[in-house]
């Protein structure tokens, strides 16, 4: 959190190097980190943790990934779920609404990961899900109109900037240029550096 020193939750980030999984690959890597998170949560290594979801994984592996959830029915409350992915490459509208209201029902909140450069790129997909957050990059600038911009287009969006996280918080300038125009959370080496999974 950039306005205190408490954070909201860890994120399991996962990135294969030297390869571009497939989209089952991809999903088996999901649905592995999505156990090793409730694995944490359950021995107390961590207070919430994020994971993030493909559409892709959550329209082929649903029934897989809402078992996971109901077989960790004491701590699934401190999951976060970060969704991802292209409106115009999903198949089945029915079944990723059908997951994002289960998980509201399971409070567990709901974010997406905006990839676009813009927020407003994004606007489809934004609208379909109505998230409780978005995740965005940080504007490379050191200077405060890109900040503004970025606030200005999320709010387009209805993701005001409490309800912003800005990842690649690499220098100590970007996390008060941050502050300066509202954003309360962030990731990156100038907030906190990152560290292994805690062995489960």
């Amino acid at each position: 959190m950039l306005q205190s020193e408490a954070h909201w939750f860890d994120e399991i980030y996962v990135w294969t190097e030297g390869f571009e999984a497939s989209t089952t690959q991809r999903a088996r890597i999901q649905s592995t980190v999505l156990e090793k998170a409730f694995l944490m949560l359950e021995g107390e290594k961590a207070e919430r943790v994020g994971v993030t979801l493909s559409f892709g994984t959550v329209e082929r592996f649903l029934e897989q990934v809402v078992d996971a959830l109901h077989a960790h029915p004491l701590v699934a409350h401190r999951m976060v779920i970060l969704l991802r992915g292209s409106m115009e490459r999903l198949r089945s509208r029915y079944r990723m609404r059908s997951f994002v209201d289960h998980l509201r029902s399971l409070h567990i909140p709901v974010g997406y990961r905006v990839t676009a450069k813009r927020v407003t790129m994004e606007l489809k997909a934004l609208d379909f899900l109505r998230p409780d957050f978005a995740k965005l990059l940080a504007p490379e600038s050191m200077h405060i109109e890109p900040w503004q911009d970025l606030v200005l287009e999320a709010r387009v969006a209805d993701v005001p900037p409490e309800s912003m996280i800005v990842a690649g918080l690499e220098h100590p300038r970007q996390v008060e240029l941050a502050q300066q125009v509202g954003i309360r959370f962030g990731q990156g080496s100038a907030v906190r550096p990152a560290y292994a999974p805690i062995a489960t």
